[in-house]
């Protein structure tokens, strides 16, 4: 089908969107589960959480190459089968080494969506409401986190883990014909996904200088827009993978801790996009990240001591939103539209770091402590640390400035 309104495209990309943060949950979702049934520890449970994103890493600046070769959206539905068919094999094992192997192949799918899905946004909505829909997009994220934390266990409770990840894999088969019934490519592209430009005999390059552009400025600055990325999205993967421990020790049944946590996705839908709509509104998107992450770091530090444990929760996702759009927004006003492939590609690779890193961390610190409330500690630096971020990166914006 030929789409052509923007946000029609960006409503069927954030459809598309629902499968890598549902891959990435799904086994923290499932943990109580896996730990009784599979015999894993919750150290486990972290590490193959970040295992998921360890494959970006390598992998991140590569797409934005390949898909400026194969376009968006077939490297897209690629990566979207990949996720389904390593999932499917996860549920058909119980050995260990296969188990470890298959996130890492998931993970590899789940590159192509997490480093191509805000570079097509960026495409679609550059200098138009960039920042609400970064944060739309964005909000796919916790929307798909929350689905897994709630849907999977309840599955589980029903039949088996193993069932409810099959069930997961056959929702990210489900994007791969949305994708390919996209036949139009952002305004301003080839449909390869190229940006049209003028060649001249003067400006000639190699297939690979025209593939991967980027200058050193935006590269930094794109790689500490990575950072503000993952510490965002770290600090939501250690709160959601998390916080069902420290609710089960409060006395909730597993699934009901499923569906306590996924109050934050909810509430989400609605504050992360306003989050953006009003970034855009006021031109001023500082205030929203710094208000947003400070306060949300704030309630991290709360809910394993006060009650009522629902009100932080609804809290955590209202006050989260303020920073969403902000951030997913950075990028955006570093690179030029030709750099924007490779300039992608270096903020997912920062940003895999994070989320490979600091989940299995937050594992550790609970199976060393035996404290609920240390990886919700944990969080919170890590929703605090986006302020300093954020100042780093205005201070080298504003030097670097042409």
């Amino acid at each position: 089908m030929d789409v052509s309104n923007r946000w029609v495209v960006l409503g069927l990309l954030f459809l598309v969107g629902l499968s890598a943060p549902m891959h990435f949950q799904a086994v923290a979702a499932l943990a109580p589960f896996l730990i009784a049934e599979a015999g894993l520890t919750y150290t486990d449970v972290g590490v193959f959480t970040g295992l998921f994103m360890l494959p970006g890493i390598f992998l991140a600046a590569p797409t934005g190459p390949l898909a400026a070769r194969f376009g968006d959206r077939m490297m897209l539905a690629a990566g979207s089968a990949l996720m389904a068919a390593s999932t499917v094999a996860f549920a058909l094992t119980d050995n260990y080494a296969v188990m470890f192997a298959c996130r890492i192949v998931g993970g590899a799918g789940a590159v192509a969506v997490s480093v191509l899905l805000p570079k097509v946004v960026t495409d679609w909505f550059v200098g138009k409401e960039i920042a609400t829909a970064m944060a739309i997009i964005a909000s796919s994220v916790g929307f798909g986190i929350g689905l897994a934390m709630a849907g999977l266990p309840w599955l589980a409770s029903l039949t088996s883990w193993q069932t409810a990840m099959h069930i997961n894999a056959a929702l990210a088969a489900v994007a791969i014909p949305i994708l390919l019934a996209l036949d139009r490519e952002a305004p301003g592209q080839t449909s390869t996904g190229n940006i049209v430009q003028n060649r001249t005999p003067d400006n000639e390059q190699t297939s690979s200088q025209r593939l991967w552009r980027i200058s050193n400025r935006e590269t930094v600055l794109a790689s500490l827009a990575g950072v503000g990325r993952g510490l965002f999205s770290a600090g939501y993967a250690v709160f959601m993978s998390f916080l069902p421990p420290l609710l089960i020790a409060r006395g909730y049944a597993p699934v009901d801790a499923g569906l306590m946590t996924s109050l934050a996705a909810v509430v989400s839908l609605v504050s992360v996009p306003l989050g953006g709509y009003l970034s855009d509104r006021t031109g001023k998107p500082d205030y929203f990240i710094v208000g947003g992450s400070l306060s949300t770091a704030l309630v991290c530090l709360i809910i394993p001591y006060a009650a009522p444990l629902a009100l932080w929760v609804f809290l955590f996702g209202a006050l989260r939103g303020g920073c969403t759009g902000g951030l997913m927004s950075l990028p955006s006003q570093v690179l030029r539209p030709e750099s924007r492939g490779s300039g992608f590609a270096v903020v997912s690779a920062v940003y895999f770091v994070c989320l490979t890193a600091f989940p299995p961390i937050a594992g550790y610190l609970l199976d060393a402590t035996g404290s609920t409330a240390a990886p919700m500690i944990f969080a919170a630096l890590l929703w605090f640390s986006i302020t300093l971020l954020l100042i780093a990166f205005r201070i080298l914006q504003h030097r670097w400035r042409v």
